[in-house]
């Protein structure tokens, strides 16, 4: 079996898509003075819209969605949901309303402003905030737990993604209404595609190093003996034992029939080398040897179905 490049490629460009979005936006956290005036920037910006609305959606653009705070010895996430939200709607709406909305935006960023002073304010609430710390380490919220690292890891990465499709399609008004579908459904797809490709790259990988050591020529014991044998693993329920006997009673019998000449060295990828192309028994061995390299090298627990797919493709080479 070979992997189709297409497939590879694909799935390196999932990884290299979902590495280069986490990689882009790994920015030091804002100290509390500059969140301040980036908010103040922001508000400025905003406020040209009124002369030029056709700037908004490049305005939009380079809103992040959330930026880290670090005030004193403690860090905050502040989302620009709001924000984003706001230009979005000032996007959407007639002429006689943008004033409106940009009111309105500028009364959050007013806000936003006031809040920020709040992040090294005092807290009144060190000994209620303790008698909290001591109820949550009792026994009965034990299991009780905020987000995983796993969890804050798959939003950021949701959050990101989401954002690098706005900038792209920043020009459609619709794009963060329905931006989390498409990136769920583009993830999907494309986990879809890094799964094939990874297990046909496995079943390479193994299938290539099969090799069993045999100590005569395959047809040093006849077919029949080989395919009896098979037979009785069967009846004692043996059936990866069935399938692997089974496989060397089609060998002995092509090569009894002088399909090539007896090596006890040879391979099963070997055995399908030396037949020609045109050969008519190829389909069949080329089956017959992928069930037996599965099952057997592949460790794929057997079943009476297998073997008796085995013997579907013994019949096909002529061992009846």
């Amino acid at each position: 079996m070979k992997t189709f490049p297409a497939v590879r490629i694909a799935g390196l460009l999932v990884v290299a898509l979902c590495a280069g979005v986490l990689c882009a936006e790994d920015a030091a956290p804002l100290s509390l003075q500059e969140y301040k005036a980036q908010l103040a920037t922001w508000s400025q910006t905003v406020t040209t819209l009124a002369d030029h609305p056709e700037q908004a959606p490049l305005t939009r653009a380079q809103i992040p969605r959330a930026v880290e705070v670090k005030a004193g010895d403690k860090t905050f996430q502040v989302s620009y949901e709001w924000l984003n939200q706001g230009l979005m709607q000032f996007i959407a709406s007639k002429a006689d309303h943008k004033p409106e909305v940009l009111r309105g935006i500028q009364n959050h960023f007013q806000q936003a402003q006031a809040e920020a002073d709040l992040f090294v304010a005092p807290s009144p609430a060190d000994g209620a905030q303790q008698k909290v710390t001591e109820i949550l380490s009792r026994r009965e919220f034990s299991r009780v737990h905020g987000p995983s690292e796993w969890d804050i890891w798959l939003e950021r990465l949701q959050w990101r993604i989401i954002r690098f499709l706005d900038r792209i399609f920043s020009k459609v008004p619709t794009v963060s209404h329905s931006g989390q579908v498409v990136v769920w459904i583009v993830i999907a797809l494309a986990l879809c595609i890094a799964a094939i490709w990874l297990k046909r790259s496995a079943e390479d990988r193994l299938l290539g190093l099969s090799h069993e050591p045999v100590l005569f020529a395959p047809s040093q014991r006849n077919w029949r003996t080989w395919l009896s044998q098979a037979r009785t693993a069967a009846k004692e329920g043996n059936w990866r034992d069935a399938v692997h006997l089974a496989y060397w009673a089609g060998i002995s019998y092509l090569e009894q029939g002088g399909a090539w000449v007896p090596d006890r060295a040879r391979t099963p990828r070997e055995y399908l080398r030396l037949m020609s192309a045109g050969n008519q028994k190829l389909p069949a061995l080329k089956a017959l040897t992928r069930q037996f390299e599965l099952t057997w090298y592949g460790q794929r627990p057997a079943e009476s179905a297998d073997f008796d797919q085995t013997l579907s493709h013994l019949e096909e080479l002529g061992c009846r």
